[in-house]
């Protein structure tokens, strides 16, 4: 089985285990969300939820509110009250934030970053906007948690090359369907998402077993949240009012009315049996379509008919091609709550108590009354002040920070594929550009739980890691079981005088491999002179997969430690027990380095040129300078055995993979070795393919490294 890495310092078995801290940071989400609940007893919501707990108790449901998010939130009141569902959302996101926290210190468990994450959570749960929406039946609540819980994933796919556990496949195709089930334009999202999972899991693992279970959980869990549609779902019916894009264009006509436009008298005629042409310029408002759309004048109605959606649209069309400017002007200006951070116009926030819909049932009777004074004075307080509504409320902030947080992650990671956890937050953006009529910031609470992921995965990046903790490969106080791997291709001249200077050196517990690497000479029959091991391959691998054949060797035979020799003599045994000794002390990879200590400065200037250029850019790649990259003098331990058994480049073995190390956090040394003249006299690459040699590596690094 795969090791994890030095990122991966929380052994697997032990990450799965429920840590303090983790209770602790549960709890503290728990314990505010739930003053919240006691102070605004038995919890907030609008109309629109009432019109689902309504559904609930009759057991019918239209398609008017998402019908599974009514299935859930109706039953589940109707076991105690409209705080049942609204406990049940506490402890969702207290589970789904924890479980985010969790997988970051995966990654990074130093002290610091455990700090910051009880802080961190500490000041997101008092941020009134996430303990009131937790105890709001919005259907954009659950909503948002499931878009967390997506991210979460995205994150480990990020990390881990989309290798997921069982459990990660079947809870990604939980959150993508509730993401596409919570909210009707959740569907294209939850959709979209899942299938870029499943592609990019196909695509790094090419596990059929895998991509099955991640579509059977799709698929299952698609099939249970839309049973009580099949069931108590009522048969879609031809609205009588127009559809959500009709409402749009309705409210954008508006804009047009204030212009100059010429009208015919017919257009008139008909656009004043929708709505006086005069109240609708007039109330027009360029950040909210309510004084439009929810007037009394307003005769919806005529757009449900076929002549009437027809006639409108030939008219807005007309319209809209004669002034593209005011339709563009238009939606830049109601779409400005995610685009600018100062409120331009009203923004439709927060509920503080249910008095407003005139029900008795649901009035807020507090069990907390105190709190609940101290909860609306701190509410109100917060977005009476420009700075903190415009940090705790705004989306555009939200936004910005998330963009600028993700931005300094990928250049510090050096790696791309962290855009992707922004995804999910700018596809739901996408939904409202062109249908929004309304500046509601539940629509955009995704963004929020993007800005506070970004803000805990800044740290886990940032914050300074642990030093390496050694495994359970540790081979300090025993004779570690050694194998020196010598790939051979044409060495006929070398090979038997290299194996028996390994062997002359009396390492304890060591072994000499030989790969023979198709080879046209008598290398072969030198081998079998020896008592080295002999694989001998018929077709030439080329050198990555010679050195590969012997670490696959190597870990079927559970050999402790592996060292890389080349079979040209170049390479002197008599490094091999100092790297042995180094690899004792707890590296995982030690690179014999001509350029430490007391340098080997026997190059040609094209040759240290390209070696430097070659380092410099794994440097870049990885804040991490190695000196003599293109070193073939190696020693790993079990580790890195496993790792490159597993994966290993055909192409410049020792460049990339010395990166790959790197970036997976191994601990790697050099120590200084003096090479030898090698036995089959000088090399015969020629400058110009020593120049191509050099750029193709590090394009090869810079690819790999961004990959990776």
């Amino acid at each position: 089985m795969k090791k994890e890495s030095k990122k991966s310092i929380i052994k697997k078995k032990e990450n799965k285990k429920i840590e303090k801290i983790d209770i602790l940071i549960m709890l503290i989400i728990v314990i505010v969300f739930c003053l919240a609940l006691l102070s605004f007893f038995p919890g907030l919501l609008t109309s629109d939820i009432l019109d689902e707990i309504s559904q609930a108790e009759l057991n019918s449901y239209n398609n008017a509110h998402p019908i599974f998010h009514s299935f859930l939130i109706g039953n589940l009141a109707k076991l105690g009250g409209i705080w049942v569902p609204e406990l049940f959302q506490i402890i969702l996101f207290a589970i789904v934030w924890t479980y985010a926290c969790k997988t970051l210190r995966k990654y990074n468990n130093c002290k610091a970053n455990r700090v910051f994450q009880v802080v961190f959570t500490f000041i997101m749960a008092i941020i009134p906007l996430n303990f009131l929406y937790s105890i709001t039946l919005w259907k954009d609540i659950l909503y948002s948690y499931s878009m967390l819980a997506l991210i979460i994933f995205i994150y480990i796919g990020i990390k881990e090359k989309y290798k997921y556990t069982i459990l990660q496949l079947i809870l990604i195709g939980i959150s993508t369907v509730s993401i596409m089930k919570f909210r009707h334009n959740g569907v294209p999202i939850g959709f979209l998402m899942f299938l870029v999972l499943l592609i990019l899991n196909i695509a790094n693992q090419r596990k059929l077993k895998s991509a099955l279970v991640l579509i059977s959980s799709f698929v299952v869990t698609l099939i249970l949240m839309t049973l009580p549609q099949w069931i108590w779902g009522q048969k879609t019916q031809i609205s009588s009012v127009g559809g959500v894009l009709d409402s749009t264009k309705v409210y954008c006509m508006g804009a047009l009315l204030n212009t100059d436009i010429q009208l015919e008298n017919d257009e008139i005629e008909f656009l004043n049996t929708i709505m006086d042409i005069d109240k609708w310029r007039e109330n027009y408002d360029p950040y909210t379509g309510t004084p439009i759309l929810f007037n009394k004048d307003y005769h919806s109605k005529i757009l449900g008919t076929e002549d009437g959606n027809k006639r409108f649209n030939e008219i807005f069309m007309k319209y809209a091609k004669q002034k593209p400017l005011t339709i563009i002007k238009h939606f830049i200006n109601v779409n400005s709550i995610w685009w600018s951070i100062p409120e331009k116009g009203g923004m439709h926030s927060i509920i503080l108590d249910n008095s407003y819909l005139g029900i008795e049932e649901y009035n807020n009777k507090p069990i907390l009354e105190e709190g609940n004074q101290i909860l609306t004075k701190y509410a109100s307080k917060t977005q009476s002040k420009a700075w903190t509504y415009e940090v705790m409320y705004r989306p555009a902030f939200a936004i910005l920070v998330s963009f600028i947080i993700i931005i300094a992650v990928c250049v510090k990671e050096r790696k791309i594929g962290y855009v992707l956890i922004l995804f999910p937050m700018l596809l739901n953006i996408g939904t409202y550009v062109f249908l929004m009529s309304s500046q509601d910031q539940r629509y955009f609470y995704p963004c929020f739980m993007t800005e506070y992921f970004a803000i805990v995965l800044f740290a886990e990046v940032f914050l300074k890691k642990h030093e390496y903790i050694k495994n359970n490969n540790n081979v300090k106080n025993k004779k570690p079981k050694t194998l020196v791997i010598i790939p051979a291709y044409n060495e006929e001249e070398s090979i038997e005088k290299v194996v028996n200077s390994v062997y002359s050196e009396n390492i304890d517990n060591c072994d000499v491999l030989v790969v023979n690497d198709g080879s046209k000479d008598k290398t072969v029959e030198k081998v079998r002179n020896t008592k080295a091991i002999l694989i001998d391959s018929p077709n030439n691998l080329g050198i990555g997969g010679a050195v590969q054949t012997g670490y696959l060797y190597a870990k079927k035979n559970n050999y402790d430690i592996a060292i890389q020799l080349d079979g040209d003599g170049q390479h002197d045994p008599k490094y091999i027990s100092k790297l042995i000794d180094e690899i004792k002390k707890g590296n995982d990879l030690v690179i014999g380095s001509r350029f430490v200590g007391e340098k080997d400065y026997k190059q040609t200037k094209l040759r240290m040129l390209g070696i430097n250029l070659i380092s410099a850019t794994i440097n870049f790649m990885t804040d991490t300078k190695i000196y003599d990259t293109t070193s073939g003098l190696r020693a790993v331990n079990k580790n890195i055995i496993e790792e490159f058994a597993d994966s290993y480049p055909y192409d410049y073995p020792e460049p990339i993979t010395n990166m790959e190390v790197i970036k997976k956090g191994y601990k790697i040394k050099e120590i200084p070795v003096k090479m030898r003249q090698r036995e089959t006299g000088k090399s015969s690459i020629s400058p110009l393919k020593s120049i191509g040699y050099m750029f193709k590596v590090i394009l090869s690094i810079i690819i790999m490294g961004f990959k990776s």
